[in-house]
């Protein structure tokens, strides 16, 4: 493992971080910007959206400018977002801030992805890939670990914990040694990005996994509640850092599973097995069932990171790398968001998240069936396995 793939999986942990550094000081914001749990979700979700919306575009600077310049610019965007609420209070600067932080956590997804895609040890980049996906939860660990003893004193080490991780990396990436010059090659048009097939096929099999894994970790003391008697999603708030760990986990572990198994298997076999689980999930009524069915699908949701990554890097050339991976990012966090909300609506028509559930497996049914020999063909079309 040399120094460019150790700054990456660290650059997991810094994204980890960032991304829920807000939730551990929910209460203290709230009471600091005087506002309901109407108000501060536009805090939580400014950064989601801007994250989002930035993938294809951050994918063609990658493959324009380099990775080192894109990296420069992410890890400045991530410090300047953490800094602003700081030195300027209110929650309409926070809101701005977050906004500034998703763009650049979007940037910096797919530009340490193109990273471990060109300097990883050749035929394990999908391995790191995985690994770096890993320590983005690891990150999210810390990040609960850590603030809530430090905004005990000072609300302020909401921003300023993230900021611990930035500037050091920033130090570091001056160091690294990456390409300084932008690339000459011709990016393909944003009409010629979303007609790729692989992109659309591999980021539909990503939104309903990462999707899958973000609403187990939102709505896991909720979904407990349901058929633990006598405890409230409060106290079973202990289910949303499980899923955390869990991922983590299986994220690093499939980048093992990948060493050994073709990644076009542990893609749809993972989808399959979710389908699986989902549908048990949307029939079980007992606490102990429903509880080890969330965690295996919160396993088998993370477990093909390295693989569709691992087809992506293969098929692809190097110089279109980034604005695939954004591409498929961009339709993963899309997926997400709309299963995020499809799950509330259904859970407040329904009073529970069975039919959320049913859906799941419905989707991932439909996808595998419509998908899997497409993506068997777009791989060996490329000659690539």
């Amino acid at each position: 493992m040399n120094s460019k793939t150790i700054f990456s999986l660290l650059m997991g942990v810094n994204l980890g971080i960032i991304f829920l550094n807000i939730p551990p000081a929910l209460d203290i914001l709230m009471a600091l910007y005087g506002v309901s749990y109407t108000r501060i979700s536009l805090l939580i979700s400014a950064m989601l959206w801007s994250h989002a919306l930035i993938q294809v575009p951050g994918g063609m600077i990658v493959d324009r400018l380099g990775v080192r310049h894109s990296l420069m610019i992410s890890l400045i965007s991530m410090a300047a977002g953490n800094l602003l609420p700081v030195l300027v209070a209110g929650l309409d600067a926070a809101i701005l801030a977050r906004i500034i932080t998703g763009i650049g956590t979007g940037l910096a997804f797919v530009a340490t992805m193109k990273l471990l895609a060109l300097y990883a040890p050749e035929g394990r980049s999908g391995s790191h890939q995985a690994f770096f996906a890993g320590f983005f939860s690891l990150g999210g660990i810390l990040a609960y670990l850590f603030i809530p003893r430090l905004t005990a004193n000072a609300w302020e080490w909401t921003y300023i914990f993230p900021e611990l991780f930035c500037f050091p990396l920033i130090m570091w990436l001056i160091g690294l040694g990456l390409e300084k010059r932008a690339t000459n090659v011709s990016l393909p048009p944003l009409s010629q990005v979303l007609k790729m097939p692989l992109g659309w096929i591999i980021g539909i099999y990503h939104a309903l996994s990462y999707g899958s894994m973000i609403n187990l970790g939102n709505w896991m003391p909720s979904l407990l509640a349901e058929t633990w008697v006598g405890a409230s999603a409060a106290q079973l708030a202990w289910g949303g850092a499980l899923v955390m760990l869990i991922s983590g986990l299986g994220r690093v572990g499939g980048g093992f599973v990948i060493m050994k198994f073709r990644p076009v298997r542990v893609a749809n076999g993972s989808i399959m097995l979710l389908a699986l689980i989902f549908l048990g999930l949307s029939v079980s009524h007992a606490s102990a069932l429903v509880l080890v069915l969330a965690a295996g699908a919160a396993l088998f949701a993370s477990i093909n990171f390295g693989a569709f990554f691992e087809i992506a890097t293969i098929t692809t050339p190097q110089d279109f790398l980034a604005t695939l991976f954004g591409f498929i990012n961009f339709v993963a966090n899309i997926g997400a968001i709309i299963l995020t909300v499809m799950f509330g609506i259904l859970k407040d028509s329904a009073g529970t998240f069975s039919p959320g559930f049913g859906m799941l497996a419905f989707l991932c049914a439909a996808t595998l069936l419509t998908g899997a020999k497409r993506l068997k063909k777009e791989v060996n079309d490329k000659g690539a396995f």
